[in-house]
């Protein structure tokens, strides 16, 4: 009865059925898990219950979680994003453009004496079926960064063929001027930039999101993973997942295991209370451990499919396997990543390493080593069309360089934002597909022979 009161103390509103219950599945899986052959029944029952005390005494004291964003007087540093976890970009987001949109098509000046579309367009399979309005939206808000940049700076200096800042302002002074729809995008793309062919090998095309997590304040034995913020003191930030606790850094918020994992491994997303209070849980680092992936682990061990591994049938492992067994697996993943809120804006997806909000379809990660941000690329690959779709339909669509991570390595190594939220994530989490990649130069940019070498 008094494991029976304990729980009843953290979990307000539920019944001593619902609790009774509760413990009945719990204990039986801390009990199959310690069992041996040459165990006895009271042993193991000692052991399970020795084991649930502990979990409980650990949720009832667990601090209250305290997730409202640290304001600041300045507007903020530019977020380094998750799948930019070794970068060191530190400017600012510019604001929008003073000019008001002319919603009207192109209206600004010409590329130097370019005003028919490339025949290079005809060579790009998918690209009369496709719609690069959420590029141009990318791209767009690329540009609102780029105002500040002198003319003379390289985009990245030691890859020249991506061309001078100058070479993109023409391509930038249009793309500000017009909305956003498939017919100006696809007249907009044709008429400011060329396509370039940067070899018909193909790298990986992966997906991935912003998840939506219901957390809590408080911990249950339902919401018992926090949230954590970056710990102040460096020498505790280097801990290991499994050192790494409610007693180590800020608790932020309290979600189910499995939801808080996979926020880790996309690196950030919303997080929403109950009186419907959402946050944007922001990456702000990481412990630098190696990362593991759990889903490869499942795949050695049997347990899953190699080409049945996406993100729902981790999870339904996990919701089989319990609650032990789950944080055991994930604890084989040593790298830990800390988390900080800021304001949630609907309208907006999570920054990426670019500095700018991503767009939904619109963005890509890519290795900046061989890409600077914001150059646009096309791929032509299989895309799944709905949760489920492992083989995917052969497509083409054009996006904006405007993110990376530490598994994107490859100069055709790229991750798709797909967006937000559950719907998103059932798709995201099995695009896995071979690609083929065509560079988008702007027309002046493209004509110049150095830029081909």
């Amino acid at each position: 009865m008094s494991l029976i009161a304990l729980v009843t103390q953290i979990w307000t509103g539920r019944t001593i059925r619902q609790i009774h219950n509760s413990l009945l599945v719990l204990t039986f899986a801390l009990c199959a898990n310690a069992c041996t052959t040459t165990n006895t029944a009271e042993q193991n029952a000692k052991r399970a219950e020795q084991a649930l005390s502990s979990v409980l005494k650990e949720i009832s004291d667990a601090p209250v979680a305290k997730p409202e964003p640290l304001e600041t007087k300045k507007p903020p540093s530019v977020a380094i994003s998750a799948k930019n976890e070794d970068a060191n970009h530190k400017e600012d987001l510019l604001s929008a453009p003073k000019n008001k949109p002319n919603n009207d098509v192109l209206l600004s000046a010409e590329p130097e004496d370019i005003t028919t579309p490339s025949n290079e367009f005809s060579n790009l399979s998918f690209w009369k079926t496709s719609d690069p309005t959420p590029a141009l939206k990318a791209f767009k808000r690329s540009c609102a960064l780029w105002k500040r940049k002198p003319d003379e700076d390289w985009l990245k200096p030691g890859l020249k063929m991506f061309g001078q800042f100058k070479d993109w302002r023409p391509a930038c002074i249009a793309s500000l001027k017009i909305e956003a729809n498939q017919t100006n995008a696809v007249q907009f793309f044709q008429r400011y930039f060329e396509p370039v062919s940067i070899g018909q090998d193909t790298g990986l095309l992966t997906a991935y999101y912003a998840p939506e997590l219901p957390v809590r304040r408080v911990a249950s034995l339902e919401y018992s993973e926090p949230i954590l913020a970056k710990p102040s003191d460096p020498q505790i930030q280097r801990l290991a997942r499994k050192d790494i606790s409610v007693t180590t850094s800020t608790v932020l918020g309290y979600g189910r295991p499995i939801d808080v994992f996979f926020l880790q491994i996309q690196g950030s997303g919303q997080i929403k209370f109950p009186d419907g209070t959402t946050y944007r849980a922001a990456f702000d680092g990481h412990n630098g451990r190696p990362y593991t992936s759990i889903g490869r682990l499942l795949i050695k061990r049997g347990v899953l499919d190699k080409d049945r591994a996406g993100k729902r049938d981790i999870e339904n492992w996990m919701v089989n396997a319990g609650y032990l067994k789950t944080k055991e697996l994930m604890a084989e993943n040593a790298r830990y990543i800390f988390f900080k809120t800021e304001r949630y804006k609907p309208t907006e997806g999570p920054k990426g390493a670019m500095g700018i909000p991503l767009t939904d379809m619109g963005s890509l990660a890519v290795d900046s080593n061989y890409f600077p941000y914001g150059v646009v690329i096309w791929v032509e690959t299989k895309f799944p069309s709905k949760p489920g779709d492992y083989s995917g339909k052969k497509a083409g669509r054009l996006l904006v360089a405007q993110d990376t991570g530490g598994a994107i390595k490859g100069k055709k190594r790229g991750d798709v934002f797909f967006g937000s939220g559950d719907a998103a994530g059932a798709i995201a989490g099995i695009m896995k597909h071979q690609a083929t990649w065509t560079l988008f130069l702007p027309v002046g940019l493209a004509l110049k022979p150095a830029s081909l070498s």
